[in-house]
């Protein structure tokens, strides 16, 4: 199966224009958050895992053929036990959600230490895998013919149809691990000729999570998208995932021209990320509930919401903290904390800014 080149094509690169702070009613009240508790990172000694369970293959799923894989955030207690577990991402398929936890939860680590006592260790993220060995991983007959019928409609640019059929597919399931990468292809695709990047991210990723050697779309796909990625990551602003992108990038062999471009941007991010503009992230609750943000400074506010926020939850290194939303606030994170990230809940599909704000911003 083919998939069509002007797919992957890099699309124009910007740094944006949402990088300044929207007016607000109110002046925003800063939330100080605990200090006693944070260590310093380097004073500490950071857990190591000292026993892994494997996810027992779902018998069903196993039967069918079905893969999949899950993303999960997960806290390191004091006795290097592990809890806290959270569903970040996955395939979409609940047997393997499921698998994957129960695996997760019978982890066991040697706990982090600081001055020879343990402490949490709650930035912690793994994806677990599902896949098959000995099996003909092709598409279907049948997923064959959906496929082109929706490309059929993106081809004639009846993005109604097209996506009214790609619900159908993803309702009929998805079996293998080769028909999630080319279903993830339309929705990006949709998604991009809807001009909705937040969701075409989603997908792209989903691609990269699923086919990270090339193994379905050819190894010349892969750098491609990851070109896509950085490019959608950089006009969101998620900026920490364009480094970890521009990482990505530079281990593709042969890939000195590609790197060339993509560095001038690079350059912009870090002398962004040191400035004093503020950064403005859209969020958009997924439809379990939650969203999910890596923050590069340390202190950011919820702002524009539209819909129901319920809680804030902080992942830090050595620190989990979680907070009611107050819109009209300012989380400052101390900077012991180490590298979080960020949980919004909310109801499914509530929309807001995040601001992440530089230090001199922060009200005293």
């Amino acid at each position: 199966m083919n998939f069509p080149a002007n797919a992957l094509l890099l699309v124009s690169l910007s740094l944006g224009s949402g990088h300044t702070l929207c007016a607000t009613e109110s002046q925003p009240q800063p939330i100080e958050l605990n200090e006693p508790s944070a260590v310093l990172l380097e004073s500490a000694k950071l857990p190591e895992p000292i026993k892994r369970v494997h996810p027992k293959y779902p018998t069903n799923m196993a039967r069918k053929g079905a893969e999949g894989w899950v993303q999960l955030n997960f806290v390191v207690g004091t006795d290097g036990s592990v809890n806290n577990i959270v569903v970040v991402d996955s395939t979409g398929m609940e047997g393997f959600e499921k698998a994957a936890v129960n695996a997760l939860k019978e982890w066991q680590y040697s706990p982090a230490y600081v001055d020879g006592k343990p402490i949490e260790q709650c930035y912690n993220k793994v994806q677990l895998d599902f896949k098959l060995t000995g099996l003909n991983k092709g598409v279907r007959r049948k997923f064959k013919r959906a496929y082109q019928g929706v490309r059929d409609a993106l081809d004639k640019n009846d993005l109604g149809l097209a996506t009214q059929l790609s619900e159908k597919m993803k309702d009929k399931g998805l079996l293998n691990s080769m028909e999630f990468t080319f279903y993830s292809l339309l929705r990006a695709d949709i998604a991009k000729a809807q001009n909705d990047s937040v969701e075409e991210l989603k997908y792209v990723k989903h691609i990269i999570r699923t086919d990270n050697n090339g193994e379905y779309l050819g190894a010349e796909a892969y750098p491609l998208l990851l070109n896509r990625m950085f490019v959608l990551q950089l006009n969101q602003s998620q900026y920490l995932d364009v480094l970890d992108t521009f990482q990505r990038v530079e281990t593709q062999a042969n890939n000195q021209e590609n790197i060339a471009l993509l560095e001038p941007y690079v350059i912009k991010v870090l002398n962004l990320l040191k400035s004093q503009q503020v950064i403005s992230i859209p969020g958009k609750v997924k439809q379990d509930g939650d969203w999910w943000h890596d923050l590069s400074r340390s202190a950011f506010s919820l702002n524009n919401v539209s819909g129901n926020l319920n809680t804030v939850e902080l992942r830090c290194h050595n620190k989990r903290e979680l907070y009611s939303v107050a819109t009209d606030s300012v989380w400052h994170i101390p900077e012991s904390w180490g590298r979080c990230s960020v949980r919004v809940s909310g109801d499914r599909d509530s929309q807001f800014t995040l601001l992440e704000l530089p230090q001199q911003d922060v009200p005293s």
